[in-house]
């Protein structure tokens, strides 16, 4: 038994606690273990026996839930009656059957069960993930304000440029404001989004807005505070939820407060709102290397006071419904405890959202995100598409992804393949449309809430920051149109199946040449089957699924079908 490949702890993945009276258990294991067994009990509750004092237990088998390059992750779902929990796992491989508790590794031994334990002493409400329940049936649309649509000339700045197709800077202006955002709507719920997820809307001399002047106003080429109001209430009333981005690591040059400090130095009252290093000569620590994005300073008390206030304030006053945190993991962990506090204490469902691209259990304990931005998921997705992984090596990637997490949290997560700071996915994807269109289908049935960037619906292109800001293509093309189409029906399937939209089951069915997947809960089930090959690939469906049907349409489909590389098929049952 490869022994040293074997893990489990009582916290984060490995015991999640779902409810007051659910805890998931997970194991890592090597690939040599043939089965894992779980024996639980109440830490407190035994019976007397000829033999003496037995502790009262039951066994579970675990589940082989995911499986990546290396390991093994096995899972189950426990309900203690007392909520409190004590529990070793038996794990068998070819060759031996052993005992595992918090002491590691003994023989199977009733007594030695009694002590070498994991345990979950009491299972408190305030242990429970509690994200949102709207956000996973949410299908996001990221919109840059300014390149989106121009629905109010009369705020443009002198010098605005006519909107065009093609390569831009973050210097020029187009003139895209929250009119504009207000007359597309009608267009956004026709696409079948849910929700929108605008970039900073606040008072800046910036096109990207991510260096703020004013918290508190709505730049004024972007519009006023009522067309902020405007836009949610007519966004709600098509079912549409919003999301505004708070820039709160750093803030703009002109920041009235930051402009304080560089006036008067030690003397100013708000030096300590900010990352000083020295005063004579000023030095100051920034976002990235940005001496016009000066850091604030969330650890202190009036500072960390002020962006709370600005939050709330939004709520209050647009009855926004989420909150993306830009350079959420550079700011003081313990700023983002006392902001869901209050933030939940205003608006319990309101979302809040993390912008981190790395490993992010720590802010995913409930204390602090209900999701972050899912950039790792993304690139398993994108790079499967580009070739450069095979399907095998692809569901090892996406089984890692969806382990990662608890359950609970990968139901909510925000799962992207482009944005603002990335290239658009045409580039990325070197303009092949078919490698685009199998990439947003893989995204559409992912786990979690899903975020197209505003465009994608018709394959813009972009490469990187700042170029991926074009103007929103509102001319499409014959080839555009067709990309639509196709685009909407994707969309409009995740729909319609509640089973790609909630934590029920993802099953791979094959991977090779053919890759299928299985997407079910108790009444709904889609299979995708995709040629990930270079040839056409004929198939008979009715070896995976019994009187097959088109998941688009509902009608009974062909039983063997040839399909194209790179293509794939959705069936229902």
């Amino acid at each position: 038994m490869n022994k040293s490949a074997i893990f489990h702890q009582s916290h984060d993945q490995w015991q999640a606690v779902v409810s007051v009276n659910e805890v998931e258990i997970r194991l890592t294991s090597g690939k040599d273990i043939r089965s894992v067994k779980i024996v639980y009990g109440d830490p407190h509750l035994g019976e007397l026996t000829p033999a003496g004092w037995r502790w009262k237990s039951t066994g579970q088998t675990l589940l082989l839930a995911y499986e990546t390059e290396h390991s093994y992750i096995w899972k189950t779902i426990l309900t203690p009656e007392n909520r409190r929990l004590k529990y070793h796992f038996i794990l068998q491989s070819d060759d031996e059957i052993l005992q595992f508790g918090e002491d590691g590794f003994t023989p199977i031994d009733e007594e030695v069960g009694l002590w070498n334990n994991f345990f979950l002493p009491y299972l408190h409400q305030s242990q429970q993930f509690n994200a949102p329940s709207w956000v996973k049936n949410t299908i996001w649309y990221q919109i840059f304000p300014e390149r989106f649509f121009n629905g109010d000339r009369s705020n443009d700045l002198e010098g605005t440029l006519a909107w065009h197709r093609g390569p831009v800077s973050n210097k020029e202006r187009y003139g895209g404001d929250i009119a504009g955002i207000i007359e597309k709507l009608p267009y956004l719920s026709d696409l079948g989004i849910s929700g929108i997820y605008l970039t900073p809307v606040f008072e800046s001399v910036t096109t990207h807005k991510y260096d703020t002047r004013n918290y508190f106003a709505i730049d004024p080429s972007f519009g006023t505070e009522q067309d902020l109001i405007e836009l949610v209430k007519k966004a709600h009333q098509l079912n549409i939820k919003v999301m505004l981005d708070a820039v709160f690591n750093h803030c703009g040059a002109d920041f009235p407060y930051w402009m304080d400090v560089k006036k008067h130095k030690e003397a100013s009252e708000y030096k300590d709102w900010f990352h000083i290093k020295s005063f004579e000569p000023f030095a100051y620590e920034t976002f990235s290397f940005d001496k016009n994005m000066p850091k604030l300073n969330l650890s202190n008390p009036d500072t960390k006071q002020y962006f709370i206030e600005v939050a709330k304030f939004w709520i209050e006053k647009a009855d926004i419904d989420g909150w993306r945190l830009d350079v959420a993991n550079e700011i003081d962990p313990s700023f983002w405890i006392d902001f869901r506090k209050e933030i939940k204490t205003v608006k319990k469902d309101c979302y809040i959202l993390g912008e981190v691209w790395h490993d992010s259990m720590q802010w995913l304990r409930g204390e602090r995100f209900d999701a972050v931005m899912n950039y790792p998921l993304g690139r398993s997705i994108i790079d499967f598409a580009l070739g450069k992984i095979d399907s095998t090596q692809f569901r090892y990637r996406m089984d890692k992804a969806f382990a990662h997490y608890p359950s609970k949290v990968s139901e909510v997560q925000f799962n992207l393949l482009d944005s603002h700071d990335t290239a658009r996915l045409r580039n990325i994807l070197k303009h092949d449309i078919r490698r685009v269109e199998l990439a947003f289908a893989l995204l559409l049935i992912s786990f979690g809430s899903i975020c197209i960037y505003y465009g994608s619906e018709v394959a813009m292109e972009g490469e990187y920051d700042p170029d991926c800001r074009r103007c929103m293509v509102w001319d499409p093309n014959k080839d555009e149109l067709a990309f639509l189409k196709r685009f909407k029906r994707l969309i409009a399937l995740r729909n319609q199946y509640f089973c790609l939209r909630n934590n029920s089951k993802w099953q791979w069915r094959e991977t090779g040449d053919l890759l299928v997947i299985e997407r079910s809960n108790e009444h709904q089930s889609v299979w995708m089957f995709v040629n990930t090959s270079d040839h056409p690939l004929p198939i008979s469906i009715e070896k995976y699924v019994p009187d097959p049907k088109d998941a688009f349409t509902g009608r009974p489909h062909a039983t063997v079908v040839n399909i194209l590389p790179k293509q794939y098929i959705f069936i229902a049952q």
